[in-house]
C-alpha cells in the first residue's frame, strides 16, 4: 500500500473515531443539559407550589394539612405551572368551589406528593429514596412538607422533540464538518507527500551518478531543510565525483610526462640520434627518481586517505629535527642563489610526534620554496611557542601568491602556474602530504601571501604535555 493511501486511511480512521466522540458527546451533552433545564423549571413550579400551599393556609386559617381537600391539593398543583399565589390576588372561592371539569395531572404533577409533619403521605405518589423534599411553614412552624421524585429521562413530549430537533442538528453539522475535512485531506496528503516524491526521485538520479541533480527549495518547514539538505549532498557528491576525475587526470598527466620522456629518450638511444653517454644517462636517472619520487608520494597519500599510514609518536625536540633539515638543505639554496636563514628562538620545542613524518614536513616545505622562488632570493624559517603551541614560520621572496591561490595550495597537484607545466620540477604533492601531517598530528598550517613578496606558511602543532 502506498504512503499516500495509507496517510489517507489513517486520517479517515481518526476522523471517523474523532466524529464518533464528537457525536456521542453531543448526544450526552444535550441530553444531561435539557435533563438539568427540566429538572431547574421542575423546582422552580415546585417552589411556587410551595408558596401557593401556604398562602392558601393563611387565606383559610387552617393550621393543618390534614384539612386541606384534594380538590384545593389538585387545584394548587394546577396553578403552580404558572401561578405564584404571593404575587397573583386570587379569592379563597376559587380555590375552594368544586370544579367543573376533572383536572388530569400532568406529569409534573405525578411525581409531587403532600407529607404530614410526621412524614404520612397525604396526596400523591410514593416517594423514592433519593427524592427532594421541601418543608412547609405556617408562621414559622412546619407543617409539613413537599416530596418530589427528580426526572431519569425527558418525558414530555415538547422536550423530547427539542432533544431529536438538537440531536439531528448537532448530527448533521458533525457530518457536514467532517465531510468539509476529507475533502481538505487529499490537497493536505499531496501537500505532505510532494516533496518525499521529489526527494525520492533525486535520490533514484543520485544513485544513477546524475550529481548535478538539485530539488526545488520553495519550503519553510522541515520538509524544506530535507530539500536543502539533499542539494548540499549532491553538491558534495558533485564536488567529488568532480574531485576524483581531476585527480585520475592529474595522475595520468603526471605519470605520462617523465615516461614520455624516458621513452623518447630510449628510442632516440636506440635509434643512434642521441648518443647512450654518461650525460643521457643521467637525464634518463633523474628522470626516473622523479617518477619514483611522484609514485611514492601518491603512495603516501593513499595511505594517508584509507588510514593505512602509520605513526610512531614519541617525545620530540623540533627545534633539532629543523636544525638538521636546514644544515642538510642549506647546500641546495646555495648553489640556486637563494638565501636561507632561521632563527629557533623556541626555548621548549618539545612535542609527541613521529620524527620520519616531521622531517618530512620540513623537508618538503623547504623544498617548495627551493623550487618555487626565483634566484636571486630569501627564505626565513622562525620557530616560535606559545604556552600551548609551537609556530613554525616559513616566508620566502617573489614570486608571489594571490589569495585565491593561497586557498588551493594543498590541494593535490596544484600549482599557481595556469598551464601546470613542470618548470619547477614540482609534484605539486608535496603540501598535501605537508597537511596530512600537520592534521595527524593535530596541529593546523595556514597559507597567505608573505611580507617578504612570495609564500608565507604557518604550521601550528601542540606542544607534548
Amino acid at each position: 500500500m502506498r504512503i499516500r493511501h495509507k496517510l489517507m486511511l489513517w486520517l479517515l480512521l481518526f476522523g471517523g473515531l474523532m466524529l464518533g466522540l464528537m457525536l456521542w458527546s453531543n448526544h450526552y451533552v444535550l441530553h444531561s443539559t435539557l435533563l438539568q433545564y427540566v429538572d431547574q423549571r421542575d423546582q422552580a413550579r415546585l417552589q411556587r407550589l410551595q408558596h401557593n400551599i401556604e398562602h392558601y393556609l393563611q387565606l383559610s386559617h387552617t393550621d393543618s394539612l390534614n384539612q386541606v381537600p384534594q380538590t384545593v391539593w389538585l387545584r394548587l398543583l394546577n396553578l403552580s405551572h404558572r401561578v405564584d399565589l404571593t404575587q397573583t390576588d386570587i379569592p379563597l372561592e376559587f380555590l375552594v368551589r368544586p370544579s367543573r371539569r376533572t383536572l388530569t395531572p400532568d406529569e409534573f404533577e405525578e411525581r409531587v406528593s403532600l407529607l404530614d409533619v410526621q412524614g404520612n403521605l397525604l396526596y400523591g405518589p410514593l416517594q423514592k429514596p433519593h427524592s427532594v423534599t421541601i418543608p412547609l411553614t405556617l408562621q414559622n412552624q412546619a407543617i409539613g412538607q413537599l416530596s418530589f421524585n427528580h426526572r431519569r429521562q425527558l418525558s414530555e413530549q415538547a422536550d423530547i422533540e427539542f432533544a431529536q430537533t438538537q440531536s439531528k442538528m448537532l448530527t448533521w453539522g458533525a457530518l457536514l464538518v467532517s465531510l468539509i475535512g476529507a475533502l481538505l485531506l487529499w490537497p493536505l496528503a499531496n501537500h505532505l507527500l510532494k516533496p518525499i516524491q521529489q526527494l525520492t526521485h533525486g535520490l533514484r538520479q543520485l544513485a544513477l551518478g546524475h550529481y548535478s541533480t538539485r530539488l526545488s527549495n520553495d519550503r519553510r518547514d522541515e520538509f524544506g531543510q530535507l530539500q536543502h539538505d539533499f542539494n548540499h549532498l549532491a553538491g558534495t557528491l558533485e564536488q567529488s565525483q568532480n574531485s576524483r576525475n581531476q585527480w585520475i587526470a592529474d595522475v595520468s598527466h603526471e605519470l605520462r610526462t617523465p615516461l614520455t620522456i624516458l621513452r623518447g629518450s630510449i628510442e632516440a638511444m636506440q635509434d643512434g640520434v642521441r648518443p647512450a653517454n654518461e650525460r643521457n644517462l643521467q637525464a634518463l636517472q633523474e628522470e626516473v627518481q622523479h617518477l619514483g619520487t611522484l609514485i611514492e608520494d601518491l603512495y603516501q597519500l593513499s595511505l594517508s586517505d584509507v588510514g593505512g599510514l602509520q605513526y610512531r609518536m614519541e617525545r620530540l625536540d623540533l627545534s633539532e629535527l629543523l636544525e638538521t633539515e636546514l644544515l642538510t638543505l642549506q647546500p641546495r639554496f646555495s648553489a640556486k642563489g637563494l638565501r636561507l636563514e632561521w632563527q629557533l628562538e623556541a626555548k621548549e620545542a618539545e612535542l609527541t610526534g613521529d620524527a620520519n613524518r616531521l622531517q618530512q614536513l620540513i623537508r618538503n616545505i623547504l623544498l617548495n620554496s627551493l623550487s618555487y622562488t626565483d634566484a636571486p632570493g630569501q627564505v626565513t624559517l622562525n620557530l616560535t611557542a606559545t604556552p600551548n603551541q609551537l609556530l613554525i614560520d616559513l616566508q620566502d621572496t617573489p614570486p608571489g601568491v594571490s589569495e585565491t591561490a593561497c586557498a588551493r595550495l594543498f590541494e593535490r597537484f596544484y600549482r599557481t602556474e595556469a598551464s601546470r607545466n613542470r618548470r619547477h620540477g614540482g609534484s605539486g604533492l608535496g603540501l598535501a602530504i605537508v597537511q596530512q601531517i600537520v592534521q595527524a598530528h593535530q596541529g593546523s598550517i595556514t597559507a597567505k601571501p608573505s611580507a617578504l613578496g612570495g609564500l608565507h606558511l604557518q604550521i601550528s602543532l601542540p606542544k607534548a604535555s
